[in-house]
């Protein structure tokens, strides 16, 4: 169920985890991520957007789709928006009635007001 409350909506994905479709095993270094590809898209005014789902399922059917991206990873959305490309923002459940987006500025204003995060 979503909340009516937008704040609290952000607030419940941003305390949750999602699912993120990626090309490749992300790759770490003494337990630090150096790199990784998740899947992305871009729009016809040039944003750049990551990829993620609320849901295993909505995000195995994307991968169905996009057999580019193989398999999906669980993570914690913390950890996903810290580790996303610079400039990006992300869409949440692409093509499904539940989609919700954040671009990149607004994206970048939460990190810094709410989570602290330079």
């Amino acid at each position: 169920m979503t909340p009516e409350n937008p704040r609290e909506h952000i607030a419940q994905l941003v305390a949750g985890k999602v699912s993120v479709p990626v090309a490749d095993m992300p790759r770490i270094e003494y337990a630090r991520l150096t790199g990784w590809h998740p899947a992305t898209a871009s729009r016809a005014d040039g944003s750049q957007w990551m990829i993620a789902f609320t849901t295993e399922e909505l995000a195995s059917r994307f991968c169905d789709v996009h057999p580019e991206f193989g398999f999906y990873i669980t993570v914690d959305t913390q950890w996903a928006l810290q580790s996303m490309p610079d400039g990006h923002g992300i869409v949440f459940d692409l093509g499904s009635d539940s989609m919700f987006s954040w671009n990149a500025q607004g994206l970048a204003k939460y990190k810094k007001d709410v989570l602290g995060w330079e």
